[in-house]
């Protein structure tokens, strides 16, 4: 997407040039017009540029009919519509195959607190640092770190899978797989590093997985320290805990 939006801006900054009779390394675009650079008003809309990249195409405005050939007279030729090498639309195509994957990087610290009598597990903070590479949608990059954080804390205290002894799911629906509700999810402090990745164009690496991988490692490792004892499965519910406690006590 980057690489094609690139391409078509290049493509109307040349088109607009062509128009102004400026040269492409003065114009500017700016709130849909293209602009010569400290001259408000030598400029065009984006929209008679693409009927200039087209212009055998209807031109539903003023502004854009005055772009087309049909503004001139019948009989005045002059210059092609298009220009030589030109392709006709302010469209464009890109493709780009990475050379290898990218990976994020990031770590989590979680503080918990256990009940010492009913084993109950209750998360008092959850930190994330986090890096993406180039965040380009730093809302939508926290939005996937959130979600992330939320199934990790359903792995790690809540989602089980339940079978009997044939193999067969005995809790494959709502009504009897537990999630963790927004109660159950606590506030996420999150911070973002920017390390941009060499490896593509953006210098972007993976968002999506970062937040619910480590969860369950760090929840257990924070049980552990207020336990005194290790953890080896996940999820751990508050009746597990409990009697992993009554057994270290017997040790």
């Amino acid at each position: 997407v980057a690489m094609t939006a690139r391409k078509v801006r290049a493509k109307a900054i040349r088109i607009a040039a062509n128009a102004l009779e400026a040269s492409v390394d003065d114009l500017e675009i700016v709130d849909g017009r293209v602009r010569v650079k400290g001259s408000p008003g030598a400029e065009i809309d984006l929209g008679a540029v693409a009927v200039l990249s087209n212009p055998l195409r209807y031109a539903f405005d003023v502004a854009a009919s005055r772009a087309t050939q049909f503004a001139g007279p019948a009989d005045d030729l002059g210059e092609p519509p298009i220009a030589e090498g030109e392709e006709p639309g302010l469209e464009g195509t890109a493709y780009y195959s990475p050379t290898r994957s990218t990976f994020a990087n990031g770590m989590h610290a979680v503080v918990v607190e256990t009940d010492p009598e009913t084993a109950d597990i209750k998360i008092l903070r959850y930190c994330v640092v986090h890096d993406c590479g180039t965040v380009i949608n730093p809302m939508i990059v926290e939005g996937q770190v959130h979600g992330g954080v939320a199934q990790g804390v359903g792995g790690a205290l809540y989602e089980r899978m339940e079978y009997d002894e044939s193999g067969q799911l005995l809790n494959a629906s709502y009504m009897d797989f537990l999630m963790p509700y927004a109660s159950e999810v606590p506030h996420i402090e999150i911070d973002h590093l920017e390390t941009p990745s060499p490896l593509n164009p953006l210098g972007v690496k993976g968002a999506g997985e970062a937040g619910v991988i480590p969860g369950s490692a760090a929840i257990a490792s924070a049980i552990e320290d207020a336990e005194g004892f290790p953890i080896y499965a996940m999820p751990i519910s508050p009746s597990e805990l409990y009697a992993l406690r009554q057994a270290h006590r017997k040790l």
